[in-house]
């Protein structure tokens, strides 16, 4: 393959754990193995203490773990969210933007005006209803129309008993996820909570009614193919005003001492998370300098499930060092548009091709139709990235030509890789990989496709395949009356602009031609 995708060397892993050593944390009940060796030591000298052991752990799973309950202070606190690695892994990785200096950030955001007030899940396991329906989804919805969002509150119920598990007591955040996605969301008004029941599942007519508050989609929001949260894409999409679901391990402190607290500091024997269980809720703003100018002192705003009481009326600050060490899952929520700023079919697109060693792009000139090329040769096995700056939200997909003429797949480079890019702004993409222009021949192609809808960009590839002609005319000829017309295409000797006022259906797509010595 004359372009082909090869993984970035030395991959940097981010530090997400607190201060003093500590370690990003596993599942419930996890305990440091120090503290299972010295255990397994302690019993083999004296296997009474065995009985012991056992009462405790009882008791530990009755009131303090997988039991997903806790009874504070009079209150009872609920949570009910389960995790499959295998299933998270499988979900579309988002391709956020560039780092803080090609996006500047604002220091602080806050989603809060488009809340509906806190609600309480009581004694349900329903917090992934609650964490997407009621407070994501309204405040998507809220923020796309500008009304109350306490008027227009969506119903978790109608999302959790369509995936709620047995018994009430649980559920996937990705399941919930793409029912928000393919079917749609429901007013609390018309659909009302009952803790004591998750079996009363919508009728069709309901579901019918849910579709026009379809989710456009979601994306995992994790450094790479790690699942470890990537905390400035979490920062990126509040900043969009898309708040992201989360997937926390929670116990101890968290729900010990948070009646009235606007912060959650852990208790240092909060990081073993024994008894901790799996709980969703929303992140609805960030503040860098929450509590002092100092490093560390950023932190994120949680809405919770349980209530007023809990935290400052049912919100509360987590340190970025806490989030990261106790999250399992982050979701992003593509943006809605808002009602000061709707969303428009007007887009413009900016790409660069940047050479991986000197950081600088490899210049591009216009040449014909569609098709644009290198101003000078590259020197073969250079390694580079693609800049994309975006307007509005889009779909970006990167096809290449092989020496035997036929056609292939760039990008999206695996099933799960979104070629989704809906926080606008500045990405360089592949972020753990980059492209290489091997030793074979000494002119490459690249074919970008952008769209406002997704498409079958496997089909499309065969298509391409069975046209006739250069690469350009066969990218041409697969797409048909797809491609919109009215296109304006423009290189500054850098970067190659196009910019179209009608993107809703159509596709834009242009040729990069490599010149190699």
């Amino acid at each position: 393959m004359p372009i082909r995708m090869v993984e970035d060397d030395n991959q940097s892993q981010p530090d997400n754990s607190p201060g003093g050593g500590g370690r990003r944390g596993g599942g419930g009940g996890n305990i440091g193995g120090g503290i299972i060796g010295a255990l397994l030591m302690l019993l083999g000298k004296n296997p009474k203490l065995l009985i012991v052991v056992i009462v405790i752990a009882i008791a530990v799973y009755i009131f303090g773990g997988k039991g997903c309950m806790q009874q504070v202070a009079s209150m009872t606190f609920n949570t009910g969210a389960n995790f499959d690695p295998q299933q998270y892994d499988a979900t579309e990785i988002f391709e956020p933007l560039a780092d803080n200096v090609k996006n500047p950030l604002p220091e602080s955001i806050s989603l809060e005006k488009y809340c509906p007030t806190p609600g309480n899940q009581g004694q349900q396991g329903s917090c992934v209803g609650w964490g997407n329906a009621y407070c994501a989804g309204t405040v998507l919805e809220a923020e796309r129309t500008g009304q109350d969002p306490d008027q227009i509150v969506f119903s978790p119920s109608f999302l959790y008993n369509q995936i709620g598990v047995q018994g009430c007591q649980g559920a996937l955040i990705e399941d919930a996820m793409q029912v928000m996605t393919k079917v749609g969301s429901f007013p609390l008004a018309q659909f009302p909570y009952n803790d004591q029941d998750c079996s009363t599942e919508p009728s069709q007519s309901q579901k019918q009614a849910a579709s026009q508050f379809r989710m456009y989609g979601y994306n995992r929001l994790t450094n790479g193919d790690t699942q470890e949260p990537d905390l400035l894409a979490i920062k990126q999409n509040l900043a969009q005003g898309a708040p992201v679901v989360v997937g926390m391990m929670v116990g101890g402190s968290f729900m010990q001492d948070m009646v009235g607290r606007e912060m959650w500091i852990p208790a240092s024997s909060d990081y073993d998370m024994m008894g901790f269980g799996g709980h969703c809720m929303c992140i609805v703003g960030y503040d860098d300098y929450k509590f002092g100018t100092g490093t560390g002192n950023g932190a994120f705003l949680i809405q919770n499930s349980w209530g007023p009481e809990w935290g400052k009326n049912g919100r509360a600050w987590v340190r970025y060092k806490d989030f990261a060490y106790f999250a399992k899952e982050a979701y992003g929520v593509h943006p809605m548009g808002s009602a000061d700023k709707p969303l428009t079919d007007k887009l413009s697109v900016q790409f660069g091709l940047i050479d991986n060693s000197t950081k600088q792009n490899i210049p591009v000139e216009y040449k014909s139709g569609i098709t644009f090329e290198t101003s000078s040769a590259i020197v073969k096995g250079t390694k580079f990235k693609m800049e994309v700056t975006n307007s509005l939200d889009c779909y970006t997909y990167i096809f290449a030509q092989d020496t035997d003429q036929s056609s292939y797949v760039l990008f999206p480079y695996t099933p799960k890789h979104s070629p989704y890019c809906g926080i606008t702004g500045t990405r360089l993409f592949p972020k753990d990989y980059s492209m290489l222009a091997d030793e074979f021949g000494n002119k490459d192609y690249m074919a970008i496709v952008v769209t406002k809808q997704p498409i079958d960009f496997k089909a499309l590839n065969e298509s391409i395949n069975s046209q006739q002609g250069s690469y350009e005319q066969r990218v041409s000829s697969a797409l048909k009356n797809q491609l919109i017309s009215e296109v304006r295409f423009d290189s500054d000797g850098a970067n190659i602009r196009f910019e179209t006022d009608d993107a809703k259906d159509g596709v834009v797509a242009m040729v990069i031609a490599v010149d190699k010595r």
